[in-house]
């Protein structure tokens, strides 16, 4: 599990690298003077946001890929997961309104990674000292809550009819074209009696998969099942809808689910690993002091408290909220999070972005296709017009009515990089639209309407 979610880290700073200026920079979208003017919540931090130069985040992203490669191999294995964590809490601080649910999911684990023995196998540090720390149960059991919750509050939170009597979730995930996949998702949306029983699949395995996980067994058949599942969820969902490293998060996550006797197995056939797999099992020990495991075994029986009332909170049969003042830490510590993918019911609105640039001697140009007429029709595939999940999820942002205020900085953006990169082809005016219908049942939509975002002017 450690080596997967380096490699995942790893491969999401990449992604984002490839968008460093425009998501982390002044010269971007989101400078740092308004970055604290919206969504910021008291605690929050930033060193990403100490400055908007690009070499300063240059700087970050570098040490964060160092000490993602350190936790890769296990060397100081606590101190890179540390390091990792606090610059991924920083990094998700700097720009708000690109993440989604999996960027809740990997600082959170990386939280409890701290406390797990994730350094006793496979590591630079084991093979340096042959000894193993002792576990703390406490820990332990925050991690399993932390997988159940995912699946137990989402299933809590999918109220609607869509995902109950009708089953047409499924249908309605696989109506936005700015989420579905080609070509699993092109394939299965033409099959609705199939979409409705995966939709039911769905739902019956998220409320089944928490059970399994917390249910104990002396053999661990029930986690083994757990993890089968979550595993086919998340590679059903990935084939299907673009939703980022999500997926594979969730699969990295059900790694450390998986009982003793098939990893007993795994090791006989790689053999030319030295260390067993089998100390899991045995849990040989070195003396805590005590003091240290009592306050740490403290800390994380806070955190799991902390953690199930947020997501209670989010349940309308729980009418208890945490006080304010504790708010402060969990935003310090950023445990903040909420399961409530595709509920209580799935998104119905749809479209895509023109960009209607008019040059100085007012001719129109389209800015997203580089030609000189502005094309409103839709294209093939909407969703290949994001260059990658961040941006989509950018633009999904953008559609709410909450988020406004993303307008004009996204379409000021967009005006200054065109003018950059065409100096002969420079426009003065930048009009931002988005085509948009609702998704109706039996394959229909609304008429589509053209939605003026911003108007934002070259200076």
């Amino acid at each position: 599990m450690r080596i997967a979610i380096g490699l995942i880290v790893i491969t999401d700073l990449i992604i984002r690298a490839s968008d460093l200026t425009a998501h982390y920079t002044n010269e971007g979208m989101w400078s740092t003077e308004v970055i604290k003017n919206f969504g910021y919540n008291t605690g929050y931090w930033s060193l990403h946001a100490l400055s908007g130069n690009y070499w300063w985040i240059v700087f970050l992203f570098a040490i964060h890929f160092i000490f993602a490669i350190f936790l890769i191999v296990g060397y100081k294995t606590k101190l890179s997961t540390l390091i990792v964590w606090l610059l991924l809490i920083s990094l998700h601080n700097r720009n708000l309104f690109i993440l989604q649910s999996g960027d809740d999911l990997l600082r959170l684990l990386l939280f409890w990674g701290l406390f797990l023995p994730w350094a006793n196998c496979y590591s630079i540090d084991c093979k340096k000292t042959y000894t193993f720390k002792k576990q703390f149960t406490v820990a332990n059991l925050g991690y399993l809550l932390l997988i159940a919750s995912v699946y137990f509050f989402t299933v809590h939170l999918k109220t609607s009819t869509e995902w109950h009597a009708e089953g047409s979730a499924i249908y309605y995930a696989l109506s936005l074209e700015q989420m579905r996949l080609s070509p699993f998702g092109d394939w299965l949306y033409k099959y609705p009696a199939l979409m409705q029983v995966l939709t039911w699949f769905v739902f019956y395995t998220e409320l089944s998969i928490p059970f399994l996980i917390l249910i104990p067994t002396k053999k661990g058949y029930l986690r083994l099942i757990a993890v089968i599942l979550i595993t086919l969820l998340h590679v059903g969902i990935g084939l299907t809808l673009y939703v980022g490293l999500f997926n594979a998060i969730s699969i990295a996550l059900a790694i450390g689910l998986l009982p003793c006797f098939i990893i007993n197995k795994w090791q006989t056939k790689l053999s030319f690993f030295k260390i067993k797999y089998t100390i899991f099992c045995r849990q040989p020990f070195l003396k805590f002091g005590k003091t240290k495991q009592i306050v740490l075994n403290y800390v994380a029986a806070i955190v799991i408290v902390l953690c199930l009332i947020l997501n209670l909170s989010s349940v309308k049969w729980f009418n208890y909220e945490l006080r304010s003042e504790l708010y402060y830490p969990i935003n310090i510590l950023r445990l903040n999070q909420y399961w409530g993918m595709f509920s209580p019911n799935v998104l119905k609105k749809d479209g895509w972005f023109v960009y209607y640039g008019i040059d100085s001697a007012g001719r129109q140009w389209d800015v997203c296709k580089n030609q000189d007429y502005v094309d409103f029709t839709k294209p093939k595939h909407i969703v290949n017009m994001y260059k990658n999940d961040r941006w989509r999820k950018l633009a999904e942002n953008m559609q709410s009515a909450n988020y406004t205020f993303l307008h004009p900085l996204y379409g000021k953006y967009i005006l200054k990089q065109w003018n950059k990169k065409h100096p002969n082809k420079k426009i003065v005016t930048l009009n931002l639209y988005f085509m948009s219908k609702q998704n109706l049942p039996n394959y229909k939509t609304t008429d589509i309407q053209k939605n003026l975002y911003s108007v934002c002017i070259d200076n």
